[in-house]
């Protein structure tokens, strides 16, 4: 069975992570919150078989569109209202703690009928309103980017014209980097991972081998978990999402990342997965080892994440993989 890397803590995929993951994979799994729709990018990446969307739950979506389209209102009711200002109500804020359960508690309890008021609230379900809730703050801040982008390559060829010499001005002319907005991993690092991992291992589970584009993730693992390791990095020339993926070498780099997660030794890396030249725009794949123990043990090393979730038992390695420029 083909092994698929799997991207995480974030549901959403913008253009600019793809274009990263496929300058290494082939293809990714990307888990989503909820049935609902995906958005226009990542619908095309999937009818193109360049990601694999897994839902492992759909019931309670309707649920989830009531609630962030009363979130969204909220949002667009409170539009150019002072920060400051809004600090002051925090009680009045849909989720605004980062803890958050105790308001989407009360707006869970307030929907339908009365004998839902003493439900107790599924901890599952929390997670995906919040997952909900980031992909959508990751997906706008990915459409305001690419709109900056869109802005600062007009103003280059704008100059480049009056200039009439592109060529004697190595930054005129040139695309701007997609990718450039804050990294969204930064954002309540430790809530998306409980909520990712709580939606993830509610299905058949997300395997052994995980990726993250997120360095304030990677950067938060390898504070919680001591035993996390690297042991390699590579440097790939980098493609943009969409272009034609050179299959036999990924197959290979597949290939060899499957063998550690067995168990086999780092050094042995195969001579045909190629290597970026120096003058040309690269990704690094920084591969991370958490060795003999698996995903739900590692998860259950980070503490509050794994609320309970018993260890598989499995002996092998879990490899998180860091995308980058």
């Amino acid at each position: 069975m083909e092994i698929i890397p799997v991207y995480f803590p974030m549901t959403y995929l913008s253009p600019a992570a793809e274009g990263l993951l496929s300058s290494c994979f082939g293809r990714t799994a990307v888990y989503r919150p909820s049935d609902r729709p995906l958005p226009p990018t990542m619908q095309a990446a999937g009818e193109a078989e360049r990601i694999v969307v897994r839902t492992p739950v759909e019931a309670g979506s309707d649920r989830l569109a009531e609630l962030m389209a009363a979130y969204h209102a909220w949002a667009e009711e409170n539009r150019g209202v002072d920060l400051a200002a809004l600090k002051g109500r925090q009680s009045g804020i849909p989720f605004f703690e980062e803890s958050s359960p105790s308001r989407i508690r009360q707006d869970i309890r307030r929907m339908g009928s009365k004998s839902r008021e003493t439900e107790t609230v599924d901890p599952l379900f929390e997670a995906r309103l919040f997952l909900e809730m980031a992909q959508a703050l990751d997906c706008q801040n990915s459409d305001l980017e690419q709109s900056l982008d869109d802005v600062r390559l007009k103003e280059t060829s704008m100059l480049a014209g009056l200039l009439g010499d592109a060529d004697g001005h190595p930054d005129i002319g040139a695309a701007p980097m997609a990718g450039g907005f804050d990294d969204p991993g930064a954002y309540m690092t430790g809530t998306r991972l409980q909520a990712w991992w709580r939606l993830a291992r509610s299905g058949s589970g997300p395997g052994h081998l995980l990726v993250t584009d997120s360095r304030a993730v990677m950067a938060y693992l390898v504070e919680k978990q001591a035993d996390l390791e690297k042991i390699d990095q590579f440097r790939f020339p980098h493609r943009q999402a969409g272009d034609p993926a050179p299959a036999a070498w990924q197959e290979r780099l597949l290939d060899h990342l499957e063998r550690l997660v067995a168990g086999e030794d780092a050094r042995h890396v195969p001579a045909e997965i190629p290597a970026a030249g120096s003058e040309e725009a690269a990704v690094s794949l920084s591969l991370y080892r958490f060795q003999k123990a698996g995903t739900a043990a590692f998860f259950n090393s980070l503490g509050k994440l794994a609320a309970a979730q018993p260890a598989s038992g499995t002996n092998k390695n879990l490899l998180i993989c860091l995308v980058e420029k």
